[in-house]
């Protein structure tokens, strides 16, 4: 297991007497909430590393694409993302430029990720809306000006999906039951859970496994943007088995790249993906809508019990500080929730709708400035 070093003292404690080899050899207890740089048995003294989270990944959005804000959340990130599903490569360039240049005077330089937009099915360009119409029409087609017709430019949906079936859009906030297949490039449905949609939006269903090209040519495109800026790495989305990095570091030219575990698929292969991936991340956004939500706690623990079997960073996204996107404070569950992420192991966390479309930027800043300051022994 990787040893990642965030702040440790020396400490006698009887307690891990025992439990630990006698000298010179790493282990880590989680439950604890310590990890163990170095041990001497026989004289009960022991270095050990307070349980903290280490990497802050904010996702840079339209509430904080200015200058002065990317320099407010450079004081508490490690790292910046960007969501690729959003932008076209013109607009990723802008982003990226942004960063760059908001930095420059700082004389600080921040690695960016470019969150891939993978083999996922999404719906085209859709008129956004608080709420989808009772019934709608989803078809074969890039664009719809129409709330009542999703357009879905994927082909495999209308081949694979049939009459009852259930499809979650936008992380299950819609749902439909499709209801009739009048067309080969047409689906009928009514509306479940009638919540907001708009443009590129994810779509998937739980009974149905739409295989698409690994690389598409989005990422494809996006890929060729990071590459021309410097310190960017690129996050793969919906891996099943790790065999994608194959397809991907050719074309990213020896950058760093993050796999995003977010299909049940991924469980049965997460060392094969620690070895052939830099760091992994638990996405629990896009899990949860793969997933009956009640299980995403288990399947999020036997996740951290992979732990001691795997050697590289392990970050959690997925409403971490979700509360946040439009109050001022996080709420009393999820700063538990953060102890949580802490002792069981996650080396840091990434924030996405927090900081990219919440009203309450600042104050996510603020909070995460306090949260980072080590505990006192």
């Amino acid at each position: 297991m990787g040893l990642r070093i965030n702040s440790f003292r020396e400490t006698s404690l009887d307690c891990l007497r025992g439990h630990w080899p006698a000298s010179g050899l790493f282990a880590s207890k989680g439950i604890w909430g310590v990890r163990l740089l170095w041990g001497d048995g026989g004289a009960g003294k022991f270095a050990v590393e307070c349980a903290m989270l280490r990497e802050y990944v904010l996702t840079v959005g339209p509430a904080s694409a200015d200058p002065d804000c990317v320099r407010q959340m450079a004081r508490v990130a490690t790292r910046f993302r960007l969501n690729a599903s959003h932008l076209s490569p013109e607009r990723l360039e802008w982003h990226l430029a942004l960063i760059r240049d908001s930095l420059a005077a700082t004389g600080r330089a921040l690695p960016v990720v470019i969150d891939l937009q993978g083999a996922k099915v999404r719906v085209g360009d859709y008129p956004a809306t608080l709420v989808v119409p009772g019934r709608v029409e989803l078809r074969l087609s890039g664009t719809s000006d129409d709330p009542a017709v999703v357009p879905v430019p994927h082909e495999a949906v209308f081949t694979q999906t049939a009459v009852g079936d259930e499809l979650h859009l936008n992380d299950r906030r819609v749902v439909l039951r499709v209801t009739g297949h009048p067309a080969p490039d047409r689906l009928a449905a009514e509306t479940l859970v009638a919540g907001p949609l708009g443009p590129g939006k994810g779509l998937n269903c739980p009974s149905r496994v739409y295989e698409l090209p690994r690389v598409t040519a989005r990422d494809a495109a996006a890929i060729e943007v990071g590459r021309r800026f410097a310190d960017v790495e690129f996050a793969v989305s919906f891996l099943l088995d790790g065999r994608e990095a194959a397809l991907f570091r050719p074309l990213v030219g020896g950058r760093r790249l993050i796999a995003k575990i977010e299909r049940p698929a991924a469980f049965g292969a997460l060392e094969a993906i620690d070895d052939a991936f830099d760091e992994l991340w638990l996405c629990r956004g896009d899990l949860g809508a793969e997933v009956p939500l009640r299980d995403l706690g288990p399947w999020q623990n036997r996740f951290v019990a992979t732990f001691p079997r795997l050697r590289k960073s392990r970050l959690l996204a997925g409403e971490v500080l979700g509360s946040m996107v439009h109050a001022p404070l996080p709420s009393r569950s999820e700063i538990v929730h953060l102890h949580d992420i802490e002792t069981a192991g996650f080396d840091g966390i990434v924030l996405s709708d927090e900081t990219a479309v919440g009203s309450q930027v600042p104050a996510v800043i603020r909070f995460l400035e306090d949260w980072a300051v080590p505990p006192r022994p």
